[in-house]
């Protein structure tokens, strides 16, 4: 499937003048900016493939149009925000502010959501905080998708986990991940494209292994092995159990359920001159950069990365040539435009500034 290079800049306009034709602009431009965001980090099951199947979520009164955040509790370092079935990407991007001005004076906090939704990249809130000179934590349950190790049927979902770690340059040392062994929205591209998924994604809805990606989306993904199964479930007690958000089971699906999701979130932000001056920091994080990415790769192995290195060479070669999106996907974005009304004219322009294929 042929893919075009869109520049960053037109892909946010065009999402962000959809969503705006639903919501205020201010939520609109969040949403829009947290999935080419994604989509710059590589990470294309969370980028603007994604538009549609929120709006009609939207559509189906599953998420409201405004994201009333309302602070239940607030001690000090520690806050708790209901929002109220709003947008997740909202809610998360309050949430992680709230945790940075309050680590300014507490040196580090931790700030939960409850009632929320899909929220997208946890990299996308664990980075600011780094920005700021802090180690940003993001933890997220999800959708009842997933089998704990050794089990036939779900009880949880492919929770999921960010820490962003900051550098003397523009380099956020990341770990961004899911529990499971692949995120679902990969999965359902390979459904979309008609290609087979690796053995060892998902099984199907009577427990059986499957390469198939229709049996797949069906089915069950499956955990990153016992420890990717342990750390789902401590993702859930952290995320859904301690904000008082749905949980395991009980959260209903993201594409398939009738009801809210209510998933909960949990952020972290650590001030780092709290243990050290940061610059001393800095350099000592600089030896272990050097010490792992000088090791000496086994066979079939070019190079040894730092977490979140392939991601940022990604975002480097994106935000230069213009972030590569499907002619389906491109084709919908347009197909929504127009069925939201936006400007014939600012689509029209949009479209004859996309270059050519990847």
């Amino acid at each position: 499937m042929g893919k075009l290079l869109i520049q960053q800049d037109t892909l946010r306009k065009l999402c962000t003048e959809i969503l705006a034709k639903r919501l205020d602009r201010s939520e609109a431009e969040i949403i829009a900016d947290s999935y080419v965001f994604a989509d710059l980090y590589g990470v294309h099951s969370h980028g603007v493939i994604k538009l549609k199947a929120s709006l009609e979520r939207l559509n189906n009164k599953l998420i409201e149009d405004k994201t009333a955040i309302q602070v239940e509790r607030d001690t000090k370092a520690v806050a708790l925000i209901n929002a109220n079935n709003g947008w997740g990407q909202v809610a998360s991007v309050h949430a992680m502010d709230l945790c940075i001005e309050k680590s300014k004076t507490f040196n580090s906090s931790f700030v939960g959501v409850k009632n929320s939704n899909h929220f997208g990249v946890g990299r996308y809130y664990t980075m600011r905080a780094a920005r700021e000179g802090m180690i940003g934590f993001a933890f997220t349950n999800a959708s009842n998708y997933m089998v704990p190790f050794g089990a036939k049927t779900p009880s949880i979902g492919a929770n999921a986990l960010s820490i962003s770690v900051p550098t003397k340059n523009d380099f956020i040392i990341t770990l961004d991940m899911s529990t499971s062994n692949v995120a679902r929205g990969k999965i359902a591209i390979a459904e979309r494209d008609g290609k087979p998924i690796p053995e060892g994604w998902a099984i199907t809805v009577d427990g059986k292994n499957t390469t198939d990606p229709v049996e797949a989306m069906k089915g069950y993904l499956l955990p990153l092995g016992p420890k990717g199964s342990g750390l789902a479930i401590i993702l859930d007690i952290l995320s859904g159990i301690l904000t008082g958000s749905n949980f395991g089971a009980n959260i209903p699906s993201q594409f398939e359920g009738d009801e809210p999701q209510k998933l909960g979130h949990l952020f972290g932000a650590l001030k780092i001159d709290s243990f050290m001056d940061i610059n001393k920091f800095y350099d000592r994080l600089e030896v272990k950069i050097d010490e792992t990415i000088t090791t000496k790769p086994l066979k079939g192995f070019d190079r040894v990365l730092m977490p979140g290195q392939q991601s940022y060479e990604t975002y480097q070669k994106y935000s230069e040539q213009g972030i590569p999106v499907d002619k389906a996907v491109l084709d919908e974005l347009i197909l929504l435009a127009k069925s939201y009304k936006v400007d014939t004219l600012f689509i029209e322009e949009l479209v004859s500034t996309i270059g050519g294929e990847s």
